[in-house]
């Protein structure tokens, strides 16, 4: 999975993580006073936790490609 993807990811799911009651208290006062609910708060962490590792995945796979791309380009005599 891409960045960019993963940052959507991200987004779209706390986001929807948000609009569930059992997990986000919203209050019509504003920002300040909103917040997660304990199970809310478990999820939250879960989905995370979850996340981080598709982000490290995605880190190790770009690196990998770099690297890749780095070492042909030096074979080819090309400037690195």
């Amino acid at each position: 999975m891409e960045k960019v993807v993963i940052k959507d990811i991200m987004y779209g799911g706390l986001s929807e993580l948000m609009n569930n009651k059992d997990f986000y208290y919203r209050s019509s006062v504003g920002a300040d006073y909103s917040h997660w609910t304990e199970k809310g708060t478990l999820v939250m962490i879960e989905f995370v936790n979850s996340m981080t590792k598709q982000m490290h995945t995605a880190e190790e796979r770009a690196l990998d490609k770099r690297a890749k791309e780095l070492v042909i380009k030096g074979l080819k005599g090309e400037k690195v």
